[in-house]
């Protein structure tokens, strides 16, 4: 069995890349290219920090008339939505003007005076246009995506693991751990768990109440943060497991009181316990 990591700075994170096969490396690094290249394929789709990307030129258009997407884009809004229909809008793709404001996304000099919220956006026929003015970033479900695109672009013969700063999926993924972070000692102290599915992903405030959270509208400031506690959730898709990691951190309670297919969440509090759901 040969095997051959290669880590590249993607997605606003580095991303590695693992495949191994009874194959000659020149066949590994094909298709880790191959992985790479869908996911730089994805970030360039649906990157909020790009002037160019096809998402900025959402934010800038959709408002005024109808925009022909990717079907990338199209498939990752769908599933924005339905989660955000699932979740009450806990899950809230159109919480930009908050994240500019909070100074977790750049400023492009867009409009950040928006009256629309996530039932104002309008998919048809490969295009998408806001009933009222909205900001979108896919931040929050994006890379979950690109994970499972790399994996897919990679042939099933070969074993892969995709990690995306903490987005991670295996293939295959049973009998295989993972190791969380301790909440109170991110860079020294690690929790091994078993993969409870092929994806997981992790939503945690290791060094300050704002790393890595979504703020939905229906948050008041205060409330952002959890006091040093993480929560990973396990899923069939990479792309769920990233959204939902964001509902499992702010809302648990919702994430259980809800039907997901193959979904469990680990939370882990300040000591380091860890809670299964």
């Amino acid at each position: 069995m040969t095997t051959l990591t290669r880590c590249q700075p993607h997605l606003g994170t580095y991303v590695e890349i693992t495949v191994s096969a009874e194959t000659s490396d020149k066949v590994l690094i094909g298709a880790s290219n191959a992985a790479f290249s869908v996911i730089k394929k994805i970030d360039n789709l649906m990157s909020f920090h790009s002037e160019e990307s096809e998402l900025t030129m959402i934010n800038k258009t959709a408002s005024r008339q109808a925009v022909k997407i990717s079907s990338d884009t199209t498939f990752v809004i769908e599933q924005a939505l339905s989660l955000s229909k699932k979740t009450n809008g806990i899950f809230d793709i159109t919480i930009a003007p908050q994240l500019i404001t909070n100074k977790l996304l750049p400023d492009h000099g867009l409009d950040l005076s928006e009256t629309g919220t996530w039932e104002d956006i309008m998919l048809s026929n490969g295009q998408i246009q806001f009933k009222q003015p909205v900001l979108l970033d896919l931040g929050g479900i994006a890379k979950g995506y690109a994970v499972d695109c790399a994996i897919n672009a990679v042939d099933e013969t070969i074993d892969i693991t995709v990690n995306a700063g903490g987005d991670l999926r295996m293939r295959p993924w049973r009998d295989k751990y993972i190791s969380m972070r301790h909440p109170s000692s991110p860079q020294s102290l690690f929790i091994e768990a078993v993969m409870e599915n092929c994806a997981s992903a992790t939503s945690a405030s290791y060094y300050d109440s704002t790393d890595s959270i979504i703020i939905p509208r229906n948050f008041l400031p205060n409330q952002l943060g959890c006091n040093n506690k993480s929560v990973t959730v396990f899923a069939e898709t990479c792309l769920t497991a990233d959204a939902l990691t964001k509902v499992a951190y702010l809302n648990p309670d919702m994430l259980r009181r809800n039907t997901f297919s193959g979904v469990r969440f680990a939370s882990l509090d300040s000591d380091g316990a860890v809670t299964w759901d």
